[in-house]
């Protein structure tokens, strides 16, 4: 009878963690929509909100060589790069959500077509990773690189 026991607290156990880390993985992944979303809407104060704090990359790695570790500038400097665009638009193509030991982690595909007030149209096609953490009931970035596809993939 305790070894019935034994095993049903364990079963119910696991489920229980997977299902708290299921709960994260969706909190994860609404964090990240609402960073995509505030990209294409231009909205630089979103856009630093997530990624910038005492675990966020602006404070160490600014985004976008702002060159700066003021909060302030962190975010002018992304609104001078949104600016700059006639066009931004960041479409996601694939992405996978989990979390490990805590952390965040976010990798997919995406497509981001820009254009420079001056230039023509571009879309290029690429790889993006991501790294999140908890910070004050929020997910925090705190990293984020990209690698564009090779040539024959973009237009």
């Amino acid at each position: 009878m305790k070894m019935i026991a034994s095993l049903l607290f364990a079963y119910l156990f696991l489920i229980s963690t997977a299902r708290s880390q299921e709960m994260d993985t969706q909190s994860l992944e609404k964090r990240y929509h609402e960073w995509v979303k505030a990209w294409n809407e231009s909205d630089a104060q979103t856009v630093a909100d997530i990624s910038w704090g005492n675990y966020g990359f602006g404070r160490d790695v600014p985004i976008l060589r702002t060159g700066t570790n003021d909060r302030e500038a962190y975010e002018a400097g992304i609104r001078r790069y949104m600016e700059s665009m006639q066009v931004l638009r960041y479409e996601v193509h694939y992405t996978n959500f989990r979390i490990v030991d805590g952390v965040g982690l976010v990798d997919g595909y995406y497509a981001q077509t820009t254009q420079q007030k001056s230039s023509p149209l571009r879309t290029v096609y690429g790889r993006q990773s991501l790294v999140f953490t908890m910070k004050d009931g929020n997910w925090k970035m705190i990293h984020y690189h990209r690698s564009l596809l090779p040539n024959e993939f973009t237009r």
